[in-house]
């Protein structure tokens, strides 16, 4: 279950707490877990994807994305908080396991909460291969 039960739990600090698990569940790309926290109709716009529906097309989604990414790291932070609704950043990094390639990404996402789960995540994403 997601830091956040209720609208009224939609403070800065529960969303910066449940956004440290997050980190923490993506590194870890414990997708069970991360996709637990979502409603079984959620709306996703995920970039560069066409938007879907559900739970487990969620799942789908997350394991096709994190299937060659290795030693991810991740750091999100709260940028808005309107409840029900949330916006965060984040910067990460990871090894692309098929080229060996570091690759860089900031992302914005904005996460609506209905009865302690998402139901919206709509997500900006810009990755690029590291210099170094």
């Amino acid at each position: 279950m997601t830091a956040i039960t209720t609208t009224d739990e939609l403070t800065e600090s529960s969303v910066t707490a449940a956004l440290k698990r997050y980190e923490k569940l993506f590194a870890e790309g414990d997708i069970d877990t991360i996709v637990e926290d979502f409603t079984d109709d959620v709306e996703v716009r995920y970039a560069p994807l066409p938007p879907f529906t559900g739970k487990e097309n969620l799942r789908k989604m997350l394991k096709e994305r994190l299937a060659n990414i290795r030693d991810y790291r991740l750091s999100k932070q709260v940028e808005v908080l309107s409840p029900p609704q949330f916006a965060a950043s984040w910067t990460g990094s990871w090894t692309d396991a098929t080229t060996g390639k570091e690759i860089q990404i900031f992302g914005l996402e904005i996460l609506t909460v209905r009865d302690g789960k998402f139901s919206r995540w709509s997500v900006s994403t810009s990755t690029w291969e590291s210099d170094s």
